[in-house]
């Protein structure tokens, strides 16, 4: 017989046998469970595509298909046990395992010894490959209210805490919630196949209290910025008034050259160099004038900045029982910078 003979003999096995599965069913299953006979159809359609695939070696496309088999008809022995195959072909042992298991415990109730036969011998030679992954609960968090725990979406019961159960491997998600508290999300990586991983669940946090009042905003972050830019202020405003005295210095000594020498008499008469050096003189002291305003004015500016800024922390409370600010005023007087405030 030539490959596509065998191909075909064996699809046509493979339908006698979901065919006979629910045929050897007992007469009290299949009185709690009818069969569709459309679902039947639907299965048997399916069923035959999934062989065809299996044997093209597309064992993803073939396993959708026989898991839905296996859900239209859920009494079909056949499927369960083509669908452990499939999953063991894909890599997927922990998934073919629990297949062989269900056929392994369910054949003999409906007469199929050499399959339930079958599916145990599958079933013990994956035992020894699977991979478990142990999620551990620790009693502290087992206390917690209304604690549910699942992995890739399916729950685990408290039974299964603790428990080296098999997995396939790749990736699984854990979750972990409970009432009033934040869920907690872990990714598990199992690489091999007859890994051993454990996880242990953390306390979960408290949430946030529906409704609770915001905290009130502290007084300084409403201008965070104020006391910055008065210690910016008041260095510029500094930085002006070192300046202005610089020229300051530098325009007396040119009044003082001026009059070295004879270059300008006591009627302020002056030869070519003396006129520049008292044209120089001037230009600096106005120089200096000007820095001296533009300082003064920064530095009152920045004390301003500084005594109306919003107090915080432990300054705050020292600052408590001191009166508020009402009003501030600058001016420049001859001599200086004139700072009046009112409390």
């Amino acid at each position: 017989m030539n490959s596509m003979g065998r191909s075909l003999a064996r699809r046509a096995t493979t339908v006698c046998a979901l065919i006979l599965s629910l045929a050897l069913l007992s007469p009290a299953a299949v009185r709690a469970q009818s069969v569709d006979p459309q679902k039947a159809l639907a299965a048997q359609a399916l069923y035959e595509q999934a062989s065809v695939e299996m044997d093209e070696k597309k064992y993803a496309s073939a396993c959708r298909k026989l898991e839905e088999v296996a859900r239209l008809v859920p009494e079909g022995l056949g499927a369960k046990l083509t669908l452990g195959e499939c999953y063991e072909a894909l890599g997927k042992l922990a998934s073919a395992w629990s297949q062989y298991a269900l056929v392994e415990a369910m054949a003999p109730k409906v007469g199929q010894l050499e399959r339930a036969e079958r599916a145990a011998a599958r079933a013990a030679a994956l035992k020894p490959k699977l991979a478990t992954l142990t999620i551990e609960v620790p009693e502290a968090v087992a206390s917690t209210k209304g604690l549910a725990i699942t992995r890739d979406g399916v729950p685990i019961g408290d039974a299964q805490w603790g428990a080296p159960l098999p997995v396939d491997a790749g990736g699984h998600e854990i979750v972990a919630t409970a009432p009033a508290r934040k869920p907690w999300t872990k990714q598990v990586e199992v690489v091999i196949d007859g890994a051993q991983v454990a996880v242990a669940v953390p306390p979960l946090e408290l949430e946030a209290a529906a409704g609770a009042a915001a905290p009130a905003p502290d007084a300084g972050s409403e201008r965070p910025w104020q006391r910055p830019a008065a210690f910016v202020a008041m260095g510029l405003g500094a930085a002006g008034l070192a300046a202005g005295a610089v020229l300051g210095g530098l325009a007396m000594a040119k009044n003082g050259d001026s009059n070295d020498a004879n270059h300008c008499d006591a009627q302020d008469r002056c030869d070519p160099t003396g006129i520049s050096l008292r044209r120089d003189a001037v230009g600096l002291g106005n120089g200096s004038t000007a820095a001296f305003i533009v300082g003064g004015v920064l530095a009152a500016g920045g004390v301003v900045l500084l005594v109306t800024a919003p107090s915080t922390g432990a300054s705050s409370e020292r600052a408590g029982s001191r009166p508020a600010l009402r009003a501030t005023s600058v001016a420049l007087l001859p001599g200086g910078v004139a700072l009046r405030g009112v409390w």
